[in-house]
């Protein structure tokens, strides 16, 4: 039997197995996938790999920034920019004084921070939690590997939305709890992936751009300054605003899903955004929550202990998810004391 079930890899999930690690604990992940890091994903495409969920890093905090800075030091961030540009209907604008800040980037892709994270870590990937039962003293999770994983503790990741039909019914007795989690709603992302002409030069305004009242797009990124060394040719990524993603859920086919997009970009930029070489379309159901909690993390001792945590908890970027994991990783140690 484990001390600790972490569900999901993502930051919150390794951050918090990491440090219960150090605390001397049994830990085991659970990642349905076969990757991991969760929006810190990365897709290798064309011979190059681009950023298709969480584009960059923001730092508010001494502590979250002593951690950057350590991925500093094995180079696996690096500063990208200072500079969001804000693109409204009246134009392509730089930021304001106050909004100057630096945002970091991974070069080898964001999800070179997981693998970073879970070097000595305990992993089981492509294993999706399929039943949730308990005794007096231990939770039982049921894979869909028919496997039946014991821990006395579970820390859960995963966004709300997912949580909730595994664990609604145990979770019964603790009323406050579930009710906090069933208040969590998330907003859906289209994402575009998209290479183009080697001949085709780039701003440097085009590097990151905000967009401003737009009725589909939301982000434009020029992935390839991540990395330019070793770009062998522009690529871009197009994040949609929550509405079209809506809109477009019923959808299946995703190219169809994607032109409105490409033709946007084209429209607002320059016409040869709307032409790619190549692209790909990737579709979050839980891109970002709506409201955060306001809360670190979840937690109770009913029935056993269970603590959920993620960037939803505290914020809606990697920097809430980092301070979400540590918070869980102290809620589990105490809980285990108790």
């Amino acid at each position: 039997m484990k001390d600790v079930i972490v569900i999901g890899a993502g930051m919150s999930g390794l951050i918090c197995a990491q440090q219960l690690k150090q605390a001397g604990l049994d830990v085991t992940i659970v990642e349905k996938s076969a990757g991991l890091g969760g929006r810190m994903a990365t897709r290798r495409l064309q011979g190059t790999w681009v950023d298709h969920g969480a584009q960059l890093i923001a730092v508010k905090s001494d502590s979250f920034g002593r951690f950057i800075r350590k991925l500093q030091e094995k180079q696996i961030v690096q500063e990208w920019t200072r500079n969001v540009y804000q693109l409204s209907p009246s134009g392509l604008f730089p930021p304001e004084a106050d909004q100057r800040y630096t945002r970091y980037c991974c070069p080898l892709g964001m999800t070179a921070i997981a693998k970073y994270l879970s070097a000595d870590l305990t992993i089981i990937n492509n294993a999706r939690i399929i039943g949730v039962s308990h005794n007096e003293d231990k939770w039982q999770l049921l894979t869909d590997h028919q496997e039946i994983l014991e821990t006395k503790v579970i820390v859960s990741t995963i966004p709300a939305p997912q949580f909730l039909p595994l664990f609604e019914e145990v979770l019964a007795p603790a009323p406050s709890f579930l009710q906090a989690l069933q208040s969590v709603k998330f907003l859906p992302s289209v994402t575009i992936m998209a290479g183009y002409n080697a001949s085709n030069e780039v701003p440097i305004e085009w590097q990151v751009i905000k967009c401003i009242n737009d009725p589909i797009l939301d982000w434009i990124s020029y992935d390839s300054s991540k990395h330019p060394d070793k770009s062998i040719q522009p690529v871009f990524v197009l994040q949609s605003n929550a509405e079209f993603a809506k809109q477009s859920m019923g959808e299946l086919d995703l190219e169809i899903v994607g032109k409105p997009l490409l033709y946007q970009t084209g429209k607002l930029l320059a016409r040869w955004l709307a032409n790619p070489e190549w692209w790909q379309v990737h579709r979050w159901r839980y891109a970002v929550v709506e409201e955060s909690l306001g809360v670190s993390c979840l937690s109770t001792s009913i029935p056993l202990a269970l603590i959920c945590a993620g960037d939803w908890c505290a914020g809606k970027n990697i920097e809430a998810a980092y301070h979400s994991g540590i918070a869980a990783a102290e809620s589990a140690l105490e809980l285990i004391k108790s």
